[in-house]
């Protein structure tokens, strides 16, 4: 008599219970770790970007680990503090010349001779101020400890993807090695080839962002230098991490800028500069080079890329930047192995060969 499905799940009860269990064990820990995640997502691009600088440190020291995640992390807290100490100048200056400023504000609107129904026939100063005081009312309503939490959490997520790329360094052959072993052994070649594939992908698109960034904080050099911005190389720097890291946004770094050369030249001049600077610097990276290079060091289309880049930033934020073309990556390789295994370059005793 052949058993009905009820009598299977009876018959396996306690396997069942033992996967229930470590699923909900694993979920519980997933949920723990997600607000952690960009700090988890960012150390493994970290770890990839030092791989080079420590498989060849390991052949004269065994504190490669060390010293690769020391490569990494000690130039993105140079460029992180030098870029604080600018925005701390910018500010100090606006304060102590806040009148100035106003007294410019105001002339520049004077002379734009805006109709008289846009500002309902009062004085221009007026207007400016009561626009002031409406905006530090706005600005007063803000949630500060909300804001201040989330500060909190970027450093929180900062100071895990240091530890996160230190032991990826140290321990990550170890970890790959034991997920291999949890894998039955018949099929072992093919758990290696995906491993290979996967890890040739990943490489690809974290490296290849890399190149992206140096490019374009190459470009932003020349273009600073053109428009003679101040602290060129500290601008430059701060360009290369907003494209390595899109920890913020480059309109963060470029707005403040304009904003300053509309002060110091006038309205067109900071539009002009704003315009050619946003174009020339993100716009050949962004479109084009960023999925082109990810996509040919990845063995990817750049479409894919290109689509990944931007949806997974909409979606996610910082680690949807890199996790969903890390997916995409994972899928290919998943699709790779496939093929291997189809065209009988993968030996799997147990599978017969097609």
């Amino acid at each position: 008599m052949e058993s009905d499905g009820v009598s299977k799940l009876i018959e396996h009860k306690w396997t069942i219970a033992i996967i229930a269990c470590v699923s909900i064990i694993f979920l519980a820990i997933v949920y723990t770790v997600l607000p952690l995640i960009d700090g988890i997502v960012l150390g493994v691009v970290f770890a990839y970007v030092g791989r080079p600088i420590n498989n060849k440190l390991l052949k004269y020291t065994r504190f490669a680990p060390f010293i690769a995640t020391a490569c990494i992390i000690t130039p993105i807290i140079f460029i992180l503090g030098m870029g604080a100490l600018e925005i701390w100048y910018q500010i100090k200056w606006v304060v102590a010349h806040h009148s100035e400023i106003m007294i410019s504000f105001i002339a520049t609107i004077e002379g734009l001779d805006l109709p008289e129904f846009i500002y309902g026939g009062e004085d221009i100063s007026q207007m400016i101020e009561n626009l002031t005081s409406s905006a530090i009312e706005i600005i007063g309503h803000f949630p500060a400890f909300e804001y201040a939490g989330k500060i909190a959490i970027l450093i929180i997520n900062f100071i895990v993807s240091v530890f996160v790329c230190f032991f990826l360094l140290m321990d990550g052959d170890r970890f790959v090695a034991l997920i291999r072993d949890l894998v039955p052994q018949p099929n072992s070649g093919i758990v290696d080839a995906f491993i290979e594939h996967a890890d040739q992908t990943l490489s690809g698109i974290f490296i290849g962002n890399l190149y992206v960034a140096i490019f374009a904080s190459m470009i932003s050099v020349f273009v600073f230098y053109f428009f003679g911005v101040p602290s060129i190389l500290a601008m430059a720097s701060l360009i290369f991490l907003a494209s390595l890291i899109p920890i913020f946004a480059g309109w963060m770094i470029l707005g403040p800028i304009a904003v300053g050369r509309y002060f110091e030249y006038g309205l067109w001049d900071a539009v002009i500069f704003y315009a050619i600077a946003a174009t020339v610097i993100y716009g050949p990276t962004e479109l084009v080079l960023r999925p082109y290079i990810v996509g040919v060091k990845s063995y990817t289309h750049p479409l894919l890329m290109l689509l990944m880049f931007i949806g997974g930033a909409l979606v996610a934020g910082i680690a949807g930047f890199f996790m969903a073309p890390a997916l995409m990556g994972i899928l290919i390789a998943a699709y790779r192995t496939y093929e291997d295994l189809r065209h009988g370059r993968i030996e799997t005793p147990d599978i017969p060969q097609q």
